[in-house]
């Protein structure tokens, strides 16, 4: 349905009381918008604020949950560089409603099929003074929360002053900051990730917990940020549909209590130059995800419906899978009478886990930097292996064995050269790249992304960013973009302790709440939290086996690389787990847990569950509710921590029980501990 409403200034607007069925109306100046279940409502007005608000009449939006305040009255606006800020002094023009569904298949993701309905309003602004710009701000309520984001057209000025510093209207413009604001209405609690306020940002830190009340105008917090409202709702604050723009970080609101503005990356070299383009252009969406529990933000698909659709014809040729590693245990090809051998950078190191990856049955074999040179060198040559290993024999011989390679790559040696390798990658066999060290999030290395992508998918490669900033959507419409870093992972475990069982279970509750993030679980060197010690070579994992093997089902990545040696997973109990458990799913189910204490998620592939369950550093005991597997008896092969666990963290049982959804299922965890579990129907 839609329905356009012409130049509406703001006195005849305040007479006005216009509903519409799509679940927008306009009363007494304000705009409205409400979820399709009427649960969620923004209010939007131009309106004047008291101190210590901005001066003068302004924009405003206003968010509400059942009727209870979540977000008071919070400003938006944009400032480009020689003309004035567009924040108030407006008259409305026009608005825009309309409903309806976002419906489209998602093949590699926690959930094949998304079908989300919305209600939208665009509200399009001029300014009252001359010269004026004209723009849209287009607000989008799903019942899984809510979105807006700023677009500006071609302008057409009605009326040019030549003697004007400007003409009345942008066509080049210089972006110089965003005045989005999310004002809460109270104190909440917030769990986020620091960072310094200018680049390099890499997104390999804690997410701290932490009250709003207590974060300064000092405080630089990345995306995405999660908000639990005392006795009230979850939220993620987050942005999708990033493309041609900086990201945009948050900082505490000066002098306004429990409030933060937004912060965008400036150009590298830059102070206030954020971004640089044409009109018409539209800003990513500026996302906040709602739900009951933080936990059941993690079933969210706001970003995936807020992004661009498929633009791939043939997505065959994409799958997803798990990969061998050399990386992380130091490259260990073998151990003899408790001595660890490594190998170099040669082909028969490689050979090693491409053996490796075709016993365990897994799709790929990812072999990591220093196959063409130094990681660090900008000027390597990244269509040059090194004397010692023959990329074409190693591509061929994984091949024959059902195996294919995915190649490390630093960013600015692919800048140079991506003309050149990516079709020799292609004419090798290679099946993907793995992008490493960007570090940085402005619009030049946003537009970088878009290129590599772009490119990669024209010579049939699959893409997983390192040293990347968190997902933003970009994989609906380029699926080749299996996975990505952007998170604190595994790899910290062989310098620091940082990687803790704590940690673990935060990130599904924030970091993942945004899309896939390549932590690389599964270390079979797992130790107590006594007996934990860093190191390069075989390192450790902290907590449990059984806590490895419940990441591959408790996070998201469809390309989901083994850690650990191929030595190490020879022989041991879990294994036989990890080769069965898929990487992508049908549906996603959380089903108990507290942020920083413990999860426990069900993931469905074809017919069968999978449960995975993950605690801190305290031992638990969860009773676990069934009633998702529906009618009829079920039998369910289980991993759990072993009665020695305390003093042999790999210990394991595996065991067969028969369950149905009328009782729940009982889960008992060591310290650091975890639980993993295959679920089918019984015959």
């Amino acid at each position: 349905m839609y329905k356009r409403l012409a130049a509406i200034p703001a006195t005849l607007l305040a007479l006005s009381l216009t509903m519409f069925s799509c679940g927008s109306y306009v009363s007494q100046g304000m705009v409205s918008l409400k979820s399709p279940d009427g649960r969620i409502e923004l209010n939007f007005e131009l309106k004047a604020m008291p101190e210590p608000y901005m001066q003068g009449e302004n924009m405003y939006y206003k968010v509400m949950r059942d009727g209870k305040d979540l977000l008071r009255e919070s400003p938006l606006g944009m400032n480009f560089s020689g003309y004035k800020a567009a924040l108030g002094d407006m008259l409305i023009m026009g608005l825009n409603q309309t409903s309806g569904v976002d419906d489209f298949d998602t093949p590699f993701s926690k959930q094949s099929h998304v079908r989300l309905e919305y209600n939208e309003v665009t509200v399009t602004l001029r300014e009252k003074s001359i010269p004026a710009k004209t723009f849209d701000l287009i607000f989008r309520a799903y019942n899984e929360g809510l979105a807006f984001r700023y677009h500006f057209p071609e302008q057409e000025p009605k009326i040019s002053i030549p003697s004007a510093k400007h003409s009345g209207f942008i066509t080049d413009f210089i972006l110089v900051d965003e005045y989005t604001g999310y004002y809460f209405a109270q104190d909440v609690d917030v769990n986020c990730m620091f960072t310094t306020p200018l680049p390099p940002h890499q997104y390999e830190s804690h997410y701290a917990g932490i009250k709003l009340s207590q974060i300064t105008r000092d405080s630089t917090a990345a995306l995405p940020m999660l908000i639990r409202v005392p006795e009230g709702p979850a939220l993620c604050i987050a942005q999708a549909e990033l493309v041609d723009y900086p990201a945009f970080y948050l900082t505490g609101a000066r002098n306004i209590e429990n409030a933060f503005n937004t912060m965008l990356v400036p150009l590298p070299g830059e102070k206030e130059v954020k971004g640089i383009g044409k009109v018409p252009f539209s800003t990513p969406w500026r996302v906040i995800m709602i739900a009951d529990n933080a936990g059941k933000l993690i079933e969210s698909n706001l970003i995936l419906a807020l992004s661009s659709p498929q633009k791939l014809e043939d997505i065959s040729w994409i799958k997803p899978g798990k990969a061998s590693w050399d990386w992380w245990s130091g490259k260990v090809v073998g151990k003899s009478r408790g001595r660890v051998q490594a190998g170099g950078f040669e082909t028969s190191t490689y050979v090693h886990y491409i053996d490796f990856a075709r016993e365990a049955g897994l799709q790929y074999c990812l072999i990591d930097a220093g196959w063409y040179g130094g990681d660090q060198n900008p000027d390597e040559d990244i269509t040059s292996p090194v004397l010692s290993v023959d990329m074409e024999y190693l591509a061929r011989y994984a091949d024959s064995l059902g195996v294919k390679l995915i190649l490390w790559l630093n960013w600015e040696n692919v800048s140079k050269q991506i003309d050149a390798a990516f079709p020799l990658y292609e004419k090798w066999g290679i099946a993907g790249v793995k992008i490493d060290y960007m570090n940085r999030d402005d619009q030049e290395m946003v537009a970088f992304y878009q290129t590599v992508v772009e490119k990669a998918a024209q010579h049939h490669l699959l893409v997983d960013f390192h040293g990347a900033y968190p997902p933003t959507g970009m994989r609906r419409a380029w699926p080749n973009l299996i996975t990505r870093e952007g998170v604190l992972g595994l790899e910290y475990n062989k310098w620091s302790d940082w990687a803790s069982p704590e940690h673990d279970v935060t990130i599904p509750y924030t970091r993942m709440l945004v899309g896939p993030m390549d932590y690389t679980p599964g270390a079979i060197n797992n130790s107590t939290r006594k007996s934990f010690n860093p190191r390069n070579i075989d390192p450790m994992s902290q907590g449990t086996r059984c806590h490895q093997l419940a990441m591959f089902v408790v996070y998201e990545s469809p390309l989901t690389v083994l850690a650990d040696s191929p030595d190490n997973y020879r022989g041991e109990k879990g294994l036989d787990f990890i080769k069965v458990v898929p990487t992508v799913w049908d549906e996603t189910r959380f089903l108990a847990g507290e942020v920083s204490q413990y999860i426990v998620l069900a993931r469905k592939s074809g017919d069968k569950w999978y449960l995975g369950a993950m605690t801190n550093w305290d031992p638990r005991e969860v009773e676990v509710p069934l009633d998702f597997l529906g009618s009829g008896n079920w039998k369910a092969k289980v991993w759990a921590d072993g009665v020695k666990i305390d003093k042999n963290p790999s210990d394991v049982d595996v065991l067969q029980l028969e369950v149905n959804s009328g009782a729940p299922l009982a889960i008992k965890m060591g310290p650091g501990g975890g639980f993993a579990a295959v679920l089918e129907q019984a015959q």
